[in-house]
């Protein structure tokens, strides 16, 4: 018997059957695209290509975080089910307060339900980072750890995560409100692929500008080669409807640093933010970066 509830939101990006397949509970976030509020519950290819379909007709979705009193039913629900030890996993507290919902919904549940434990684990994270978190949950809870140990080491994990990517539609920032309208035009003229991480609060820096892909590849595997923990480990590559150069860049990798690759979507909740053609770079390195 497992020895904790293994849960998250959805900004794993992790297609919901796998999710039910690996035994992971989970609370959809939401994204409303002209005033009409959707879950993030996309199990295929399909969906996740038409929603960066319908960024490419330059609609603009929002996206809100979810509140303590449906993280308290969610948490409940969990409860009622005969869960008594469970990890929650949160996309970044730098990026949404979803995470502080989580935990004031987990405190609550917890004065119903004294017998329970919920232990809140900020991810740090978000998209396919998240989902590294989370996977490293998955190996923890079917080797037997104890939920406190558990989420102990995924604490740590998360601390440990690096998150580089780059932005492709400038246009899509622009339409956001952030970047200027001289600096999208500039910068798609130029080529230029502003590099981005996510950085040890858990939030988002710039930390350079490429002039076109090869180059934005080109500092990532430098990176690599910096702050990776061990270059033939586990590596995340979350791409927004750029699976092309996804598969390209897998295998680049594989051939020079024997390295395990997963590509994986940035769904909406990031998406919305980000735009399409994005590409991404994660791993599990010595530290985060510090804020820049």
């Amino acid at each position: 018997m497992d020895k904790f509830l293994l849960s998250t939101d959805t900004s794993c990006d992790e297609f919901k059957s796998v999710m039910k397949e690996k035994r992971v509970s989970y609370i959809p976030l939401t994204y409303s695209v002209d005033g009409v509020t959707h879950d993030d519950d996309f199990d295929s290819n399909e969906e996740y290509a038409a929603f960066y379909a319908m960024l490419k007709d330059k609609k603009m979705p929002t996206t809100s975080q979810i509140t303590a009193f449906t993280h308290e039913e969610y948490f409940n629900s969990l409860i009622e089910g005969g869960a008594k030890n469970i990890i929650h996993l949160t996309l970044s507290s730098g990026l949404s307060n979803t995470y502080n919902s989580a935990v004031m919904g987990a405190a609550d549940s917890m004065k119903k339900y004294p017998d329970a434990k919920i232990y809140v684990v900020d991810s740090l994270s978000a998209t396919q980072g998240q989902c590294f978190v989370m996977d490293e949950g998955i190996r923890l809870r079917d080797e037997g750890v104890d939920a406190e140990e558990a989420a102990r080491r995924l604490y740590e994990t998360a601390g440990n995560v690096h998150h580089w990517f780059f932005a492709d539609d400038l246009f899509h920032l622009h339409r956001g409100g952030r970047v200027s309208a001289a600096s999208a035009i500039i910068g798609s003229v130029l080529k230029i692929k502003p590099v981005l991480i996510i950085n040890n609060e858990g939030k988002l820096a710039v930390v350079h500008k490429a002039k076109g892909v090869r180059n934005a590849l080109k500092y990532f595997t430098e990176q690599y080669e910096k702050y990776a923990e061990k270059l033939d480990g586990d590596v995340y590559l979350p791409q927004g409807d750029n699976f092309e150069l996804a598969e390209a860049f897998k295998a680049e990798l594989i051939e020079k640093y024997g390295c395990n690759v997963k590509i994986g979507w940035v769904g909406p909740i990031i998406g919305a933010h980000t735009g399409g053609g994005m590409l991404g770079f994660v791993f599990k390195g010595k530290g985060r970066l510090s804020n820049k």
